[in-house]
């Protein structure tokens, strides 16, 4: 990742013409991610529920970010898009599709975090809902972008897509929901990085641990 906090650097082009999407882009890992692949010169869509009409954008937004990709030398494109909405979901990847011809890198990190999560109580003392917002903004929204992506990389014979899990995936972490969720993000990885490979499609899940964020 990429500290901007000190303003533009020098930076490398080494993925310059490549395309990147970036899934809840608009703060904390997604935001490093973004800038991070700017920095090399990448084209990033970046998508987010946060949004700003102000100039310059609020901090947390998509705009903020793209403006961020943009001032370490990549392209930014700030997408407003709510992951559990799949015809928003289908509608960012014809808009790169249409706009890029091409997509080289998905990095799936959206994720809603209930207050709960935090919160030591056992799973029968928090809302069912808690369930929903970590498998549905999370591993379900991780598996249709991968769904659509695919196609596109397959394609091209090349891609890498990049889910963003934890150690919850092996050993207790934080939420009963939180682990289920993380164990089959890494499962799904190691299945659709099998069906890909021989496309010359990679799939890798990314353990980021205690990240210091906003």
């Amino acid at each position: 990742m990429v500290d901007t906090s000190v303003g533009p650097r020098a930076v490398d082009q080494a993925l310059a013409g490549r395309v990147a999407i970036v899934t809840g882009a608009s703060r904390g890992i997604g935001r490093g991610c973004a800038v991070g692949l700017g920095a090399r010169g990448a084209t990033v869509y970046c998508t987010g529920r946060r949004t700003s009409a102000a100039s310059p954008p609020e901090a947390g937004t998509v705009e903020a970010v793209a403006a961020e990709v943009e001032s370490v030398g990549g392209r930014g494109v700030a997408v407003a898009c709510d992951h559990r909405d799949d015809a928003a979901v289908e509608a960012l990847f014809a808009r790169v599709q249409q706009e890029q011809g091409r997509l080289d890198v998905l990095v799936n990190n959206a994720f809603i975090i209930p207050k709960e999560l935090t919160s030591g109580k056992p799973f029968w003392k928090v809302p069912l809902s808690n369930w929903d917002d970590m498998i549905d903004v999370g591993t379900r929204s991780a598996y249709a972008t991968s769904r659509l992506a695919a196609p596109i990389m397959v394609e091209q014979g090349s891609g890498l897509i990049a889910n963003i899990s934890s150690s919850g995936a092996a050993e207790y972490a934080w939420h009963v929901a939180y682990g289920v969720g993380k164990a089959a993000l890494d499962r799904m990885t190691s299945d659709t990085a099998r069906e890909l490979e021989p496309h010359g499609v990679a799939v890798v899940s990314l353990w980021p641990g205690l990240v210091l964020t906003e």
